[in-house]
């Protein structure tokens, strides 16, 4: 029989709140000096927990018994349970966590370059993923549910404290559609931007979406400061469908009319669109004809982000690096910038598309993921 899965704290997760959040519910009275002890008192608290890496409020020593107390009258400290830190030869390092109600996730650590000090966390917005995109493991998974932004935060938190450095990017390229969960994914981006936290800039913060059309244009219209990318997978309408089910709900069309009004947002910057590079089904002549056809009738300048492709499952083969180069060689007279994608931690089934496929080889702790549904 399974033991009872732990209740959350009611009070709201310190890893959610912003200081200005904080300290309005440390409080303490309307008058100024009351107003600046609380700012004060939540600035330390902040630097306590991502600078200082801080596992618990009681751990917050330099906050004095007083305050500790204080704080934890107003807002809990819920962790996620770290299960798997495994190290690949590449110097990335692949994260596994258990949620409170069982679902499992992934977060991987990215060195920018060999003996790089400079780190990008890749986080997951999602349990699962309900896209079912075939080139990725966790599109086989299914979706669980949504994570909180406390959820998202603790995952940068806990890696770069685990790994001892701080993260100068941000991905969400981990498991699950960031745009399916706007709300919690936008709260998190804002706590990681502040500069008594882990202080990662707001261009730093990438945020990759298979096209979720209306929610690609909420941003938009919100003007967010973060950046966005596009899986495209195959130019070619009718192999994006089989690879991308999200075509069926949103058009190449309008996906491409969406892309147009964020490239006006970044006032004609190149917009990057990811493609899968895949042997024998994206790698043709057919493709490069279908890209330079997108590039000439595309409303926006964009740099073609290629992605080899990792084994997953038994459908589609991976191509060489030889076979990539060679192909990407015909795309450079199209007139738009091509960058092949270093994929870190492949041998920990981090890479591009792996995030998932530790818990599909493991029955025990697929069914835990869907049971957070």
């Amino acid at each position: 029989m399974n033991a009872p899965l732990p209740a959350l704290p009611s009070l709201p997760a310190l890893q959610a709140l912003t200081v200005a959040e904080l300290a309005e519910r440390i409080g303490g009275g309307g008058a100024a000096a009351a107003a600046a002890a609380a700012r004060e008192l939540a600035a330390a608290t902040l630097r306590a927990l991502y600078l200082d890496g801080a596992p618990t409020i009681d751990a917050m020593r330099s906050l004095g018994a007083a305050r500790r107390a204080r704080l934890a009258e107003v807002v809990s400290f819920p962790r996620l349970e770290r299960i798997a830190a495994e190290p690949s030869a590449d110097g990335s390092t692949r994260f596994a966590f258990r949620l409170h109600d069982g679902a499992l996730i992934e977060s991987v650590l990215l060195p920018h370059h060999a003996g790089s000090q400079r780190y990008t966390v890749c986080v997951s917005s999602q349990a699962g993923c309900a896209q079912a995109c075939r080139f990725c493991a966790t599109g086989k998974l299914g979706l669980a549910r949504s994570l909180a932004a406390w959820e998202i935060v603790d995952q940068v938190a806990q890696v770069t404290a685990h790994a001892g450095v701080r993260a100068s990017d941000l991905v969400f390229m981990g498991m699950g559609e960031p745009l399916a969960n706007e709300a919690a994914v936008y709260q998190a981006a804002a706590v990681m931007t502040q500069s008594h936290g882990l202080q990662i800039g707001a261009r730093r913060i990438t945020i990759s979406t298979a096209g979720v059309v209306p929610a690609i244009d909420r941003f938009v219209a919100a003007a967010r400061p973060y950046r966005l990318v596009f899986s495209l997978g195959s130019a070619v309408a009718e192999k994006r469908l089989r690879l991308m089910p999200i075509q069926e709900s949103f058009g190449f069309d309008a996906l491409l009319e969406s892309i147009a009004a964020y490239a006006r947002l970044r006032r004609g910057k190149h917009v990057t669109l990811e493609y899968v590079a895949i042997r024998d089904f994206t790698m043709g002549d057919d493709d490069v004809a279908a890209l330079a056809d997108l590039a000439a009738r595309a409303r926006f300048r964009f740099l073609l982000n290629v992605i080899p492709f990792n084994p997953v499952g038994d459908e589609f083969a991976a191509p060489t690096m030889a076979e990539v180069r060679a192909w990407t060689a015909k795309l450079r007279p199209l007139g738009f910038p091509v960058k092949l994608r270093f994929s870190g931690g492949r041998d920990r089934n981090a890479g591009c598309g792996q995030l998932g496929t530790a818990l599909l080889a493991d029955p025990q702790r697929r069914s835990a993921t869907r049971r957070g549904r």
